[in-house]
């Protein structure tokens, strides 16, 4: 359970999130429980949709919820006083990967002075640098959440030999680097971004993360 809930949860004009994230629900239910007053926006989450289920956990958690296109972010963030979102790993210079979309979200609250905080317990510290999240750090989910293929085979190319006429990228992860990210909170409170690197020693020695290839003769 991570702590520091009291000591950043003073909104009464709302937070804003996107996608879907166990750790930003909890975070968000043990404020309401607090008794403190704030309004959820949450971002859908295109294509898979996932800010559709948060926002109905958060309603059956009595939290009022406000859903939005991720095209609104840019939008409706000057209506929000903190941004709250999740990880999927916390890089050793303060960075983090997370689900696709949300370094626009990041870059929408810079642009707007609007507080960026990272809830990540810390178990998703990573000892590694990303020198190129672009090719190291990112997958490529199916294609079919974002087209049907029935629907644009007629745009397909099946000659042998022909290249495809329709391509379709559909990215699983963004870095956000640390210069667009306030606030950390992990189990051992509140830390800003130059602070990680100090929290990755205290977990990790460098056996832990140094890789070696074991030749085979």
């Amino acid at each position: 359970k991570l702590s520091g809930f009291g000591k950043i949860i003073y909104i009464n004009r709302g937070h804003f999130n996107l996608g879907r994230s166990r750790t930003v629900k909890e975070f968000l239910s043990a404020a309401k429980e607090k008794k403190r007053s704030f309004r959820v926006f949450v971002a859908e989450g295109a294509p898979r949709y996932q800010g559709h289920v948060l926002a109905k956990e958060l309603v059956a958690k009595g939290l009022q919820t406000t859903v939005i296109t991720d095209s609104a972010i840019f939008a409706m963030i000057s209506r929000v006083n903190m941004v709250i979102v999740g990880a999927h790993a916390v890089m050793a210079n303060g960075g983090i990967i997370a689900p696709v979309g949300l370094n626009m979200l990041a870059l929408a609250a810079k642009k707007h002075a609007v507080p960026f905080v990272v809830l990540a317990g810390n178990h998703k510290l990573c000892p590694l640098y990303p020198h190129n999240p672009e090719v190291l750090l990112n997958d490529q989910k199916c294609p079919s959440d974002l087209i049907e293929f029935g629907e644009f085979s007629d745009c397909m190319n099946f000659a042998i030999g022909d290249p495809p006429q329709l391509h379709v990228v559909n990215p699983a992860f963004d870095y956000v680097p640390p210069e667009l990210i306030s606030l950390f909170i992990t189990d051992t409170g509140g830390h800003n971004p130059s602070y990680i690197y100090r929290l990755i020693s205290d977990y990790y020695s460098p056996e832990d993360f140094v890789l070696q290839r074991n030749l085979v003769s």
